[in-house]
């Protein structure tokens, strides 16, 4: 038992170390890896409705002065824009510390990862994103990616400071200490104590274990589904209380885009009952992004000034951007991607027309293009503080003229195939005596 335990502790004690070695270069990696993905993503996102280069102070800058201070990123990372000069521009802290738009980091010296030579961060190559190392006078290093964005003439830089590099690595080799330490304790008393008890019901112990790992992940798979879509329903009714409906708009948005997808699904396999599931969920998100419009815009009786219905598009990306940040915490999910499509694309048209960013034809994401016809029937056949509720026929027609223009050619005909089930559910979810406050973006 002692010679066992001996040759079980240097074994494990030799692969500790190279494991902990591994473990740091993989880090550092997945690290580069990261900040190029998120400086690829962050850039888009920060330059969407921008159309000019961003100037300190403006209402421009200020939108994505939150988008910046809003973005998380683990081992304390975070991101920045710097100006043709080289300084601060949008910063975490730059609220905090106003003196950081003295700061000056274009001539700093960037190590690039895939290259020989250092360049100077502000003259790194604009058409790329670039990630290396970068060395601050006090001697810190960070791993940034950084690539130029031209909608806002300024350079995006995603940093991550070595000593959060250090930290994430320390943790999983802390955890991989436990682990192995555990695994030693386990298996020296278990040979000790249950050896032939061991052999003699091995088979019988094995079924167990698994039955009971599988109740296990089963039942804590069915409580973490219950509360991502708790907080989803959660979200929607936060979004649809600024409406003095009974919350019925959602459930009819839900039932028309089932039906659509279900008329869809007979010719695309992929459309199975657990996507047509997940959309009408997804669904009652498309609209959370209003929560974030003041009052004086989303319950406005007249028409929106062209600066209004501008800042009445920003629910696309508020909404999208509320999901991006539940997923980051969460993790990759099915429900809360399809969700993001719906809240950022369900206002775009299939002839590239639409809003925020002017997709067009397939482009636009299939499940966006189902609530964009469902959420438009809604609005056409509910009453509104400036116009009546249409009857389905003038809705069907208007639908029709939109054809090919804002709405999807194939969704339309999937439409008209069930326009009589829509019918249905209008007259029945329909509660013809409220008139809601909301406008209809």
């Amino acid at each position: 038992m002692g010679l066992q335990a001996a040759v079980l502790a240097v074994g494990w004690a030799l692969t500790f170390v190279q494991v902990r070695h591994a473990t740091a270069l993989a880090v550092q990696d997945l690290v580069l890896d990261e900040n190029v993905r998120v400086a690829d993503w962050f850039a888009g996102q920060l330059a969407a409705g921008i159309e000019a280069p961003l100037v300190y102070g403006s209402s421009e800058w200020e939108r994505v002065q939150q988008r910046v201070e809003g973005l998380e990123l683990p081992g304390a990372g975070f991101a920045c824009l710097l100006d043709r000069d080289g300084k601060v521009l949008c910063h975490p802290d730059l609220r905090r510390d106003a003196s950081l738009r003295d700061e000056s980091i274009g001539n700093l010296s960037l190590a690039p990862a895939d290259a020989t030579g250092n360049l100077m961060l502000g003259n790194a190559p604009q058409a790329e994103t670039v990630a290396g190392r970068l060395r601050f006078s006090l001697g810190e290093t960070h791993f940034v990616a950084t690539r130029f964005v031209p909608e806002l003439g300024a350079r995006l830089v995603v940093h991550q400071p070595e000593s959060g590099l250090v930290a994430m690595s320390a943790r999983a080799v802390a955890v991989m200490a436990i682990i192995t330490i555990s695994a030693a304790v386990s298996v020296l008393a278990l040979t000790a104590l249950a050896t032939l008890w061991v052999m003699r019901r091995y088979d019988t112990a094995v079924e167990l274990i698994n039955r009971g790992l599988g109740e296990e992940v089963e039942r804590r798979t069915h409580q973490n589904l219950r509360a991502r879509d708790a907080l989803i329903m959660g979200l929607a009714k936060l979004a649809d209380c600024r409406d003095n409906e009974t919350g019925l708009h959602l459930e009819r948005i839900a039932e028309y885009c089932g039906l659509l997808a279900r008329k869809l699904s007979e010719t695309r396999p992929e459309m199975d009952e657990l996507w047509v599931e997940r959309l009408r969920l997804a669904s009652s998100m498309h609209d959370i992004g209003k929560v974030g419009l003041p009052d004086e815009i989303l319950l406005k009786p007249g028409r929106l000034t062209p600066a209004e219905f501008e800042r009445m598009k920003s629910h696309t990306t508020i909404g999208a951007d509320t999901l991006l940040m539940i997923r980051t915490r969460l993790g990759d999910d099915d429900l809360l991607d399809m969700a993001i499509q719906i809240a950022l694309e369900h206002h775009e048209r299939w002839d590239g027309s639409g809003y925020p960013v002017g997709l067009e034809g397939a482009q636009i994401a299939l499940p966006a293009r189902i609530v964009a016809l469902a959420d438009v029937y809604d609005a056409l056949t509910s009453r509104r503080v400036y116009k009546p509720a249409f009857g389905h026929g003038e809705a069907r027609d208007i639908i029709l003229e939109g054809c090919g223009s804002h709405f999807d050619p194939v969704v339309v005909e999937a439409f008209l195939a069930i326009e009589s089930a829509f019918e249905d559910v209008r007259a029945r979810l329909h509660p013809a005596s409220v008139i809601p406050l909301v406008r209809a973006a």
